[in-house]
């Protein structure tokens, strides 16, 4: 005879229900050598924003020094250098949050991937609104040094917008594809 009553034979069949449903397994070692790859790349990719906007301000104290100034291309320069010192710091900013994270544990590994995969999402909004922004002024540059040009101006407009079309459709795929990975991080946290 059982001493167990009716209520514990239903907590019981509860507990064993509820230790047989289905759960996704996650490889713990896997998502930190995943979290490194994407932080090394997050700083080598924030490395070469810094060294274009050096080489950016480079180029506007060159075309300021040079005797005549070309108005144009000083502003275009001068737009970009400033445009990606801006740039440069805001993603300084979203990527610091992610990067302060602690890895230490798997729950402190769940949380860092899900902010670096916000952080992704944000950093591939920030690239969509630089490639508008681009956009128009490239094509001023290009209308302004037709100006003085003798060559077609034709392929010079369809490099650039080609150029800025790749920038877009390349924001849009790593954006699309972060989100899909942060929707299923969020499933297997959420069951």
């Amino acid at each position: 005879m059982t001493d167990k009553t009716p209520l514990d034979e239903q907590w019981d069949s509860l507990v064993e229900d509820w230790q047989s449903q289905p759960y996704e397994k996650v490889n713990i070692t896997k998502l930190i050598h995943q979290l490194k790859k994407r932080t090394l790349y997050a700083k080598s990719v924030l490395g070469l924003d810094v060294l274009a906007t050096l080489f950016l301000f480079s180029a506007l104290f060159y075309e300021l020094k040079q005797v005549p100034v070309d108005i144009a291309t000083v502003i275009f320069v001068g737009i970009g250098a400033v445009g990606s010192l801006i740039y440069t710091i805001v993603e300084f900013n979203i990527r610091i949050k992610t990067w302060r994270l602690d890895a230490s544990d798997p729950k402190q590994a769940f949380e860092k991937n899900i902010s670096g995969l916000k952080g992704a999402i944000q950093f591939a909004n920030l690239w969509l609104y630089s490639c508008y922004i681009i956009c128009p002024i490239v094509n001023w540059y290009i209308w302004e040094l037709s100006k003085t040009s003798e060559k077609p101006i034709l392929p010079a407009y369809l490099f650039a917008n080609g150029l800025v079309a790749v920038m877009l459709i390349g924001a849009y795929i790593y954006k699309n594809k972060r989100q899909t990975e942060l929707k299923q991080m969020n499933d297997i946290i959420n069951g």
